[in-house]
């Protein structure tokens, strides 16, 4: 196996927070929203410029800078009314300016294992638990995760944190097979981490279970609850 083939397997690309092209070029695209979010970040810096919060001569200073932000945009207008051809010039500096600001900013390796978690959580939803037949079918439909096989996955799950246990009852008819549950998404998910949970588990070491999961047809022993 190739370096590059096993850093795949503990890391998930970061999702495109714009379109929904190929991971790697679709947060780079001149979107809308990238633009919008831009503008309201230049906004709030000068909203919070003229408001002056926590300047200790705050009420002078909001006077002074309002009639400096109302004199400029007087010139501007003066200035575009004279030659409208400045309207255009500056209408495409503020947008190159808004999306430069409007960037994704590259989420971290723990923003990463999260976004995994709360994907896995979005999941299981009320059920007790998760088989992880569900959740590699799930996560292979997905863009970020295409290119990763149960295996990988598998890696993901548990660089990630992820407790997979050996057996996992789901309902009285759904028992039997390895998974995830409930609980030890949202103790990861919590502020506070809730206790690690005694009972056998699988933590990625060997095992005669496997990687993978067995086949769906194939014939599933009960166990009894917890």
């Amino acid at each position: 196996m190739t370096a590059e083939s096993e850093a795949d397997t503990l890391e998930l690309p970061p999702v495109p927070e714009f379109g929904t092209g190929r991971p790697r070029w679709a947060a780079q695209r001149i979107h809308p929203r990238r633009l919008a979010r831009g503008h309201l970040a230049h906004w709030a810096r000068l909203k919070a410029w003229a408001v002056a919060d926590g300047h200790p001569a705050r009420a002078k200073t909001v006077t002074t800078r309002t009639a400096g932000l109302g004199l400029a945009a007087l010139m501007a207008w003066r200035a575009v009314n004279e030659e409208p051809r400045l309207l255009a010039i500056t209408a495409g500096a503020y947008a190159i300016s808004a999306w430069k600001a409007g960037r994704p900013v590259p989420p971290t390796e723990d923003d990463l294992k999260r976004r995994v978690v709360e994907g896995v959580a979005h999941l299981i939803g009320d059920q007790p638990a998760i088989f992880l037949t569900d959740v590699y079918t799930a996560f292979q439909t997905r863009p970020a995760a295409q290119h990763l096989d149960d295996t990988r996955l598998r890696a993901v799950l548990v660089h990630c944190g992820i407790t997979i246990h050996r057996s996992v009852r789901i309902s009285p008819t759904r028992t039997g097979r390895s998974g995830i549950k409930r609980t030890d998404i949202q103790a990861l998910l919590s502020p506070e981490p809730l206790c690690t949970p005694s009972e056998d588990v699988d933590a990625g070491q060997g095992d005669t279970e496997g990687a993978v999961d067995p086949p769906e047809g194939a014939v599933e022993q009960p166990v009894d609850p917890p």
